[in-house]
């Protein structure tokens, strides 16, 4: 199973309408990433405040602030790259890459004023 990322706005039913990008880019890893990679003990140490929920729980960032919180989190992770990737035990390009899915999923919902999933 993966770990996907979208970003969405919502339809006149209150519906998720996701807004698609190119293949693969809404990979946000393994769902296993969701404690060793994302939840894992360095990444709550670095100080991430919305990726490390992942380990118990879906992240939906709705609102301006929800989505600076994600966003201030793929910059730690990938200002800090050598030492996620040594303490998870993956590539570097690895982490990276579905660190930045999650970063470009964010731009494609502040431009259309919607949101993000992972999930």
């Amino acid at each position: 199973m993966s770990l996907l990322v979208h970003a969405y706005v919502r339809g006149p039913a209150d519906e998720m309408v996701f807004l698609d990008g190119p293949a693969g880019s809404d990979l946000a890893g393994p769902t296993t990433a969701r404690t060793s990679i994302y939840g894992s003990p360095c990444v709550v140490a670095l100080g991430a405040r919305m990726l490390p929920t992942l380990a118990t729980q879906d992240v939906y960032a709705e609102t301006p602030a929800e989505l600076d919180a994600l966003e201030a989190d793929c910059a730690l992770l990938l200002d800090n790259l050598g030492y996620v990737s040594a303490s998870v035990g993956r590539d570097p390009s690895f982490v990276a890459q579905h660190v930045r899915n999650i970063a470009t999923a964010i731009a494609r919902a502040r431009k259309a004023g919607g949101a993000v999933v992972i999930w």
